[in-house]
């Protein structure tokens, strides 16, 4: 998903790009999280 949001070729190009916060990733895994969309 990153690699096409992003338009990057390679996983590798997007390493040296992309730094999310740890607010972010957890942000954005809970956004995801079936389970617990399922709680609401």
């Amino acid at each position: 998903m990153l690699l096409a949001r992003s338009r990057h070729a390679s996983v590798r190009s997007l390493e040296r790009n992309a730094r999310p916060g740890v607010d972010a990733v957890a942000r954005h895994v809970a956004e995801r999280d079936a389970a617990a969309r399922r709680k609401r």
